[in-house]
């Protein structure tokens, strides 16, 4: 398992104290948990943000915890995404550019149809609206496809 301590003045926080998950191809997983549980620490190092104090974390068979800053920095560009409580739209950039940029981000540009994803969503007669002219379902609608074009290769 994992774990994660942090120092604050002379007292010693355990985030995660030997914390084991297994994830499989295509399942999908919520982390609940009351506040200062650990719930954002376990993200973090999930998502390549950041490093457990021990243990050892694995990403489609491959130790992320020995990893290179720029093998983090590709596995965080091509593999990992994060759908935000607010989001994370930019407000000048309109449905079909928001999904545009996650798939040029992911480098999926040409293989991938922006348009078709958000009609996927419900939101193909959105495409032209303003993040502000959006209820916050459709905000988290045009949130969601931004992670699609990247792998899910977590074990």
């Amino acid at each position: 398992g994992i774990s994660k301590y942090y120092q604050v003045g002379t007292v010693e926080v355990r985030a995660l104290d030997d914390v084991e998950l297994h994830v499989a191809d295509g399942e999908f997983v919520v982390v609940l948990g009351p506040s200062g549980s650990g719930k954002t620490t376990l993200l973090n190092i999930i998502g390549a943000l950041d490093t457990p104090t021990s243990g050892s974390v694995s990403v489609g068979g491959r130790d992320i915890t020995t990893a290179s800053r720029s093998e983090l920095f590709a596995l965080r560009r091509e593999t990992v995404s994060f759908i935000f409580q607010s989001f994370n739209l930019f407000p000048g950039l309109t449905a079909l550019e928001n999904v545009e940029f996650g798939v040029d981000v992911a480098g999926k540009r040409g293989s991938i149809d922006p348009d078709s994803v958000l009609e996927s969503v419900g939101l193909g007669h959105r495409t032209d609206h303003f993040p502000h002219e959006l209820s916050g379902g459709e905000q988290q609608r045009v949130a969601l496809p931004g992670p699609w074009p990247r792998g899910t290769p977590f074990s």
